[in-house]
Order: structure tokens, then sequence, then C-alpha cells
């Protein structure tokens, strides 16, 4: 029988015995049904991950015990960091589950200048929360002990301000590239971050912040990709790539 999984930051904690939050209470209670005794895995989303049993469930709570000693997950090298444009809440929540089951590790979203009028003026904040609810149900059903970091920023070139270039290569994708991207050309020293745009590609002013901070822009393929789709295939080539060495 599948053992269910669950997320609680206390299973690594000294305590043996913890109390899982509303969310994973009713997650528990309510959809999974499960009983007093039942057992399932928790991870902390930092790598460690215990078998614990139901201990207590009332109406809002569900208590549980920790019976199996805490294993520890080694996190993945290099990482993946995707900068991604904000797109429409069906597409970006597609987009962030998909790339949390392949194993991006860091997502960074950003406004991109030609947004959606439609989205243009939502409220960052709340698309973050759920996007954060949506990465910890992937790695609830992919089976990753690491729950990517999630964060937003309100232009591509303050997306890329905040990373430490000298610890990523990294690539933007454009359909108007001249260079083909060549997964053998990558430094696999160093972390990867991959940039991507919304549907109607880089402004002119986001291609020259790209030029002006030196990131390699790269074209994918001739195939025009939905934004939430060339991040996908860009992130499984990177996966795949990794496995080889």
């Amino acid at each position: 029988m599948r053992v269910h999984r669950i997320y609680c930051k206390s299973v690594s904690d000294q305590d043996s015995i913890f109390d899982l939050d509303q969310s994973q209470s009713n997650h528990i209670s309510k959809v999974l049904r499960l009983r007093i005794e039942d057992k399932v895995e928790v991870f902390d989303g930092n790598g460690a991950t215990a078998v614990c049993k139901i201990i207590e469930i009332n109406r809002t709570i569900v208590i549980l015990e920790r019976i199996t000693e805490i294993a520890v997950s080694d996190p993945a090298h290099p990482k993946i960091v995707s900068l991604l444009p904000v797109i429409k809440k069906d597409n970006l929540h597609f987009m962030a589950q998909k790339l949390t089951e392949i194993g991006v590790s860091d997502f960074i979203f950003y406004k991109p200048d030609l947004i959606d009028q439609s989205i243009a003026k939502k409220d960052l904040k709340k698309t973050l929360s759920k996007i954060n609810e949506v990465v910890v149900n992937a790695c609830k059903q992919c089976g990753s002990n690491f729950i990517p970091s999630v964060s937003a920023l309100e232009s591509l070139e303050s997306a890329i301000n905040s990373l430490n270039t000298n610890d990523h290569e990294i690539y933007a994708f454009d359909l108007n590239a001249s260079d083909v991207f060549s997964l053998d050309k990558i430094n696999i020293q160093k972390n990867i971050c991959i940039i991507t745009g919304p549907e109607s590609g880089f402004s002119e002013q986001e291609i020259n912040s790209l030029i002006k901070k030196d990131i390699k822009i790269r074209l994918l393929k001739n195939n025009i990709l939905r934004a939430e789709t060339a991040p996908i295939v860009i992130s499984s080539l990177l996966q795949n790539h990794f496995g080889k060495f």
C-alpha cells in the first residue's frame, strides 16, 4: 500500500511528536481520510524525511509521531534556476508544477515589459502564495524532498540583479538569437540559470539588458514554444544532460 507524503518543517525538529498545520491536517483527515495509527512519509522541504504515524485527529489539527530515523537527501548539483515571466494563472501554475517535478530548485518570477494586460495589475504577493502551494503539492507527488524557493520581482533587470552571476551560468532563450543552444558547452561546475520570456517575447529594452549583463542569448529551436512550454523543455534537456555525469 502506498504511503502518502506530507509536508511539515517540524519533522526534522528534536521533538518526535508534532502538529501539522491546518492545511496539511485537512488534507489528511478530509481528503485522504486517514485514521489514527495510519502512517505517512513527512518531508521538511530541505531534504529531510521520516515515516510518522497519526496519533491524534481532531477538528482542526492532526498530531504525528516520528517512528523512523530522519533520512537526509543531498541537494541536486548543479542547480537549475528559472527566471520566468508572470503569465496567465492556469498556465503559470502548470509551468511551476512541471518544473518542480523536473527538479528546478529556484523560481524567480518577473513582470515582463510585454506582459498580457489582463494580468498586468495582478498582486504578485497573491500570485506567489498560490505558486508556493502548487510547488509543495508537486513535491508531494513527485517524491522530491526539496521545495523550490519562490520569489518575484517587478522587472527582468531586477530579477537578473538578484542573482550571484559568479555562481551561475546564465542563458536567455529568444527566437531572434543567432547562436543555437548547445548542451555540450555548459559548465556543469556552476549552477545553471535559464531565462525565458512571455508569449510576445522580450522587449528591446530587455534584450539590451541581457546584452549589457553579458548573458548568453540562445536559440532553442525554430518552432515557437508557448511561454509555459519553453522552460519545461529546456529544464528537461538540462536534467537529462546532467544525468550523464
